[in-house]
């Protein structure tokens, strides 16, 4: 079984949920007049529960970023009174935090409501495959991690749920989780700053040379300056995994080779607890997830 096959199609489920979540989401920001970087520190929120909030463990979820950018955005909530410093290098939610954080997770619950991609009784057996896969995710040994992983288990859906689609963003969300410990895992064993492995990733998955601006419009949501990811690719060249030419950079021979080395390890760490499942059962995973992305781009069409 092609278990790549199956996540492609989990992913895709997602991605289409999200087309309904964030915009809602936004809208609420929109409405509090939240600043730009919330999302920062709502998802801080929603992860860490009542444990201590700080850049440093947020970013080993969220490991593309800038530490001083997150610090920025720590830091404008603390003002906003969402966050209360600890008096060390941590946050806690305060209940005006917590508050919004309930408001933004209940309006993307909410816009979900509506959607009948698969009968409940077919998203309830699909939930009991996700429950053995994240039991044993975080049974499988070290590396990766389970830092991710157990924080969206633990905390992810603690405000509750109201319906099957808002289960499976939970569920689903511990698997991706996972994979993102798995990746982690793979490229910071080349001691490499997350900025640089997303530019070197996006260079891999284009497959062609790019300028630094447009490298930076693919990543510029991230708050980072131009000139950090300048100082990426002069580094990357110095590696010898990306080439300058005419003031655009494209992969070399051992930059993709490294890159594609860390996509075979991130499959082998987080494919491996899927053994848990049955040939016969993962074929049935895969029978589920297609009939729930199928009625999912196809929303008109109610069960």
């Amino acid at each position: 079984m092609n278990l790549n096959s199956i996540w492609s199609v989990l992913e895709e489920s997602f991605d289409i949920l999200g087309d309904y979540g964030y915009p809602a989401i936004d809208k609420v920001a929109d409405e509090l007049d939240l600043e730009p970087g919330y999302f920062t520190w709502l998802a801080a929120i929603w992860l860490f529960g009542s444990e201590t909030i700080t850049t440093e463990k947020y970013m080993r979820m969220f490991s593309y970023g800038l530490a001083r950018v997150n610090d920025e955005r720590f830091a404008s909530a603390v003002r906003k009174g969402y966050l209360v410093s600890d008096g060390k290098d941590g946050y806690v939610h305060t209940e005006a935090g917590l508050s919004v954080a309930r408001k933004m997770w209940r309006v993307a619950g909410d816009s979900l409501a509506d959607l009948r991609p698969l009968p409940n009784e077919h998203l309830q057996r699909l939930f009991s495959y996700f429950d053995r896969l994240i039991e044993a995710s975080l049974s499988a040994p070290e590396p990766p991690a389970h830092f991710y992983i157990s924080h969206k288990r633990d905390n992810y859906g603690r405000y509750g749920t109201k319906c099957p689609l808002e289960d499976f963003v939970v569920h689903f969300g511990a698997l991706a989780a996972y994979r993102d410990d798995a990746h982690i895992a793979t490229w910071q064993a080349h001691e490499i700053e997350g900025h640089a492995w997303e530019i070197l990733t996006y260079l891999w998955r284009s497959d062609s040379a790019a300028s630094v601006e447009q490298l930076f419009e693919n990543v510029g949501y991230r708050g980072i300056p131009i000139e950090i990811y300048v100082l990426d690719l002069q580094k990357l060249c110095e590696r010898g995994w990306v080439a300058e030419n005419a003031d655009e950079y494209q992969l070399t021979a051992e930059g993709k080779q490294i890159r594609e080395e860390a996509e075979v390890l991130t499959d082998r760490y987080f494919f491996t607890p899927w053994t848990c499942l049955s040939e016969a059962e993962q074929e049935d995973v895969l029978s589920l997830a297609t009939q729930l992305r199928d009625g999912l781009q196809n929303p008109k069409e109610k069960l």
